[in-house]
């Protein structure tokens, strides 16, 4: 994978004092962000990805690309390009 071959669609930060998640639609990949991590989120390019719908949930976002079925979601974590999985634990990756 390249990474010329996915665009940026966001940039997150959990400035909270808690674990937050990033629920990625239509598939179920999820983001585990633990206190201080900061992600760009990023995606195939593709026409039908933006724009995002982004809805607030109770432990977290919930992300929804326009109308692209599998965007291939990717985070950028401190320099890694990370593919998003079921669960991906940043911490894991530090």
């Amino acid at each position: 994978m390249k990474e010329t071959e996915f665009v940026v669609v966001g940039e997150f930060r959990n400035r909270t004092g808690t674990e937050m998640r990033l629920y990625l639609e239509m598939l179920g990949e999820e983001i585990l962000m633990s206190p201080g991590h900061c992600i760009e989120l990023m995606a195939r390019r593709t026409a039908d990805l933006l724009p995002l719908t982004i809805d607030y949930v109770g432990d977290g976002l919930q992300i929804h690309p326009n109308k692209a079925y599998d965007p291939d979601w990717h985070v950028r974590f401190m320099g890694k390009l990370i593919r998003a999985g079921y669960p991906t634990i940043l911490s894991e990756h530090e």
